[in-house]
């Protein structure tokens, strides 16, 4: 009897030590309370999780936000924004922030689209003007090259067109994190990191094509060990934890005061 006790008893204490180590992991994983924050392993956690990349080294209240990266599931959202200062997504939640950066990469899609548009109009008007002009003093080089440029915009003007039509915004779609780390000679501790970052741009035409459409981009975020926040940084009354720039500093909101950023391991997903 005394056996199958003391059988229970630890049965009992293992999975409180289970439980406790799971606990762990999901502190660890919530960027907001984590004390050691690091991009790729808060990834993982299951909730929707925000972070921002500046166009400044440290974060600061008149801070651009270049992207906007919502993590969740081991995946990333990279949203390439643009007029948003730091300070104006302090005190919005995560849906509300994630809102705002679809209807901002929206409008600046419905520019772009205007933009060109005007773009190709431009070039072909200024193209009959370039072919009258060559005709009234008939150079014969300068009559070829004036149809030949005419000829040119005028079939990227109906790409342009013809992939527009029926063209309607899509959001960038989520990416797998991604990330490289570099470690010291014995190879027992980590150094260095790349994070990778994918995203989805548009592309409003190119030089030899004016078809519009969604091409992968890849970026990269270099950090060493001077690029480790310490302790957190706050702007406007709200704390921020994550890597100093060179140049551009990558930061989440935390509310812990003793948060620390730290590099990924090898045991993270997607992290090598």
């Amino acid at each position: 009897m005394m056996k199958v006790r003391l059988f229970k008893l630890a049965a009992v204490s293992l999975v409180g030590v289970t439980l406790l180590s799971l606990a762990g992991c999901g502190r660890d994983t919530d960027a907001a309370k984590a004390s050691k924050v690091a991009f790729a392993t808060v990834a993982q956690n299951p909730k929707r999780q925000v972070w921002y990349r500046l166009n400044t080294v440290t974060p600061k209240a008149d801070s651009q936000v270049n992207d906007i990266l919502i993590q969740q599931k081991g995946k990333v959202t990279d949203y390439q924004v643009k007029g948003i200062s730091l300070s104006q997504l302090n005190h919005k939640s995560t849906g509300q922030v994630i809102a705002l950066a679809e209807n901002n990469e929206e409008r600046a899609f419905n520019r772009e689209l205007t933009s060109q548009r005007a773009n190709y109009r431009g070039d072909l008007k200024t193209d009959k003007i370039n072919q009258k002009n060559s005709k009234q003093y008939t150079y014969k080089k300068g009559i070829a090259q004036a149809n030949s440029e005419a000829r040119h915009d005028q079939k990227l003007d109906n790409q342009f067109n013809k992939s527009t039509a029926n063209l309607h915004f899509t959001a960038t779609q989520a990416y797998p994190v991604s990330a490289k780390v570099g470690k010291n000679k014995s190879g027992k501790q980590v150094t260095s990191e790349v994070i990778q970052l994918t995203a989805q741009k548009w592309q409003y035409g190119t030089a030899t094509n004016g078809t519009v459409k969604q091409v992968k981009q890849h970026s990269n975020v270099k950090l060493s060990e001077g690029n480790l926040m310490a302790k957190p940084v706050t702007v406007s009354g709200t704390k921020y934890i994550g890597y100093y720039g060179s140049p551009d500093a990558l930061v989440t909101q935390t509310t812990n005061t003793k948060a620390e950023a730290n590099f990924d391991t090898p045991s993270v997903h997607g992290v090598k």
